[in-house]
């Protein structure tokens, strides 16, 4: 490989203009996590197997004219997102795929049982030589995991498209898979505002269920949620998604739906009602924003923001449902994102929002990473404030 584009540092004694390794985890700000600014996209997924760690991940360039060379990854584990210094991995990891542009790899870990984090730090070096570190962090499985895998190995989001051939991994070997699917819609967030929440109880019957042999290739033809399991009355499995025009929303049918959260009541179902004809979706959007120029600017702004979220928020709904999910589409990227062991914190400080908004772990059996907003009265102002925004197409 090219000067071994990826390779495992020898030493963490660098200064870092974003993030230095040395730092207690819960005192970064993380929001170029949530960046579209961001030169690069990092996937990464930690899997228990039997024995050890299996860590995949993908570091791919959003300028596939650009050369992956001035880039570099740091592995360590640490005890906590408390503490300040952990211990460096230094497994080579194992290529997968290579090219200009994009690298995938594979790391096999014993790590000390001890061990609670990995934390992985994406260097970047710049043409006079000066180190930029962005940090990304997971907590390590304490029970075997299963997961959906290709033929490159894991695959790093929540969601597949129809027909996609997949195996389904990490099951006790020899015992038969059972696979729940749900058919449900599922709301979309509520507004920050409201004194309720869309709720989704810890088990949702199925609308069908099957079984399949585990790592054997399988593909699904319908859209919704699915659940595998090796015990259907477990309160653990892999839940996933299977979309058909996703993350990025093509078909006019799809656009109607996230329009919810800056659309009056009757507008919406004239939205639904409209489907697949264009001449009344366009109606709809031009009675919104007033002309063609503002119609066209809105809806670019707007569906970047819904892809973006479908990317960072997915899990057993889509991304643009969740209560991160929109957020991020009203409001956009925060200032300042700190993660902590049961929460997630956003502040806004910019001219149109100056807000802190909180978002507490909620384990559910579809998603064990689930956020739930901590919603509040005092957010309707500046709710309606920037709805207001987005209707006359300001962003």
């Amino acid at each position: 490989m090219n000067q071994m584009i990826f390779r495992i540092l020898t030493s963490f004694l660098l200064l870092f203009s974003v993030v230095a390794p040395a730092q207690v985890l819960r005192d970064i700000n993380y929001n170029f996590r949530y960046s579209p600014e961001l030169p690069f996209s990092f996937q990464w997924k930690v899997i228990r197997q039997e024995g050890q760690v299996d860590l995949y991940y993908r570091l791919q360039l959003n300028d596939t004219t650009n050369s992956l060379d001035p880039y570099s990854l740091e592995w360590e584990t640490r005890k906590s997102i408390s503490e300040k210094n952990g211990i460096k991995i230094e497994t080579t990891p194992e290529t997968i795929v290579t090219k200009r542009w994009i690298h995938t790899g594979k790391l096999k870990l014993n790590p000390d049982p001890t061990q609670q984090i990995i934390v992985a730090l994406v260097v970047r070096e710049d043409e006079k030589a000066k180190k930029i570190g962005y940090l990304f962090h997971k907590p390590i499985p304490q029970q075997k995991s299963p997961y959906l895998a290709s033929p490159e190995g894991s695959m790093m989001n929540p969601f597949i498209n129809k027909n996609q051939s997949v195996k389904i991994e990490g099951f006790e070997s020899g015992k038969p898979v059972h696979i729940s699917y749900y058919n449900d819609p599922f709301p979309a967030a509520a507004p920050a505002f409201s004194t309720a929440q869309a709720k989704v109880a810890m088990t949702i019957k199925p609308d069908s269920t099957f079984a399949l042999n585990s790592s054997s290739m399988v593909s699904f033809t319908q859209k919704g949620l699915y659940l595998a399991q090796t015990d259907t009355a477990s309160s653990q499995g892999l839940a996933f998604r299977v979309e058909e025009d996703y993350p990025k929303l093509g078909k006019l049918e799809s656009l109607a739906g996230p329009l919810i959260y800056i659309c009056t009541k009757q507008e919406f179902e004239k939205l639904k009602l409209a489907r697949s004809d264009k001449k009344k979706f366009d109606q709809v959007i031009l009675s919104i924003t007033g002309n063609a120029e503002r119609a066209r600017t809105f809806m670019r702004s707007y569906f970047r923001r819904v892809e973006l979220a479908n990317v960072y928020f997915s899990s057993y709904k889509e991304g643009w449902k969740s209560d991160r999910g929109m957020m991020y589409i009203v409001f956009g990227v925060p200032e300042e994102v700190y993660f902590f062991e049961d929460r997630e914190v956003w502040e806004y400080k910019n001219e149109n929002a100056k807000l802190r908004f909180h978002f507490v772990k909620s384990p559910t059996l579809f998603d064990p990473e689930n956020y739930v907003l901590i919603r509040d009265k005092k957010f309707t102002d500046t709710w309606y404030q920037m709805i207001d925004l987005w209707r006359k197409a300001r962003f």
